[in-house]
């Protein structure tokens, strides 16, 4: 590894933005290099179209760079800054492709919102990967009937898989108020599954 390349991996996330409200070009491509991956893997979870999400990416770190003189590292890691805007503009854009979907289809498409399915083995029971599959188009189809924090927070929490500790440390809430929007975000979609159920 060249002395350049050691020097860019000990910089700091606060030096590279220094460097960047200088104008440095540089510093934000190291940056950019730091944490694209993780842009793009939040990115990836929540629309789960890797075109969409590598045009999300590219749009993440643009808004990154016009907002680098609102980061306050007294207040947040740039990381956890960073995670917050990513995860909120890929919500934006799963709901702009889930609209766009619909319109094309003329009606709730297979593919409606980002998820994850548990891990199973298909040799071991096919079944049950229907049944996963068919849940979580069925919670999928609940979700715009959520307020929009409410909904931020079930997938975040259900489809990206992070724990009521980080999303509270990204969204900058208690785990008080974290807890309190997934229970009432989760008892809605019960209910929804049971109204669907009867139907």
């Amino acid at each position: 590894m060249s002395s350049c390349a050691v020097a860019a991996a000990l910089s700091s996330d606060e030096e590279l933005v220094r460097r960047c409200r200088t104008g440095e070009e540089d510093a934000f491509s190291e940056l950019y290099g730091r944490y694209r991956g993780r842009v793009f893997s939040t990115a990836i979870r929540v629309i789960r179209n890797p075109e969409d999400a590598q045009d999300a990416t590219q749009e993440i770190f643009l808004k990154l760079y016009r907002a680098m003189d609102d980061w306050k590292p007294e207040r947040s890691r740039l990381s956890t800054w960073l995670y917050r805007m990513s995860a909120n503009h890929a919500i934006d854009c799963w709901r702009i492709r889930r609209r766009r979907l619909k319109s094309e289809t003329g009606g709730v498409a297979a593919e409606t919102v980002a998820g994850r399915l548990p891990d199973v083995d298909p040799q071991h029971a096919p079944y049950r990967v229907l049944e996963e599959k068919e849940l979580v188009n069925r919670v999928r189809c609940c979700l715009d009937s959520l307020p929009p924090l409410q909904r931020r927070f079930f997938i975040l929490r259900y489809f990206n898989g992070l724990t009521l500790e980080e999303i509270a440390a990204a969204e900058r809430r208690s785990i008080g108020t974290v807890k309190g929007l997934i229970f009432r975000a989760t008892r809605k979609v019960r209910q929804s599954l049971r109204q669907v159920k009867r139907s």
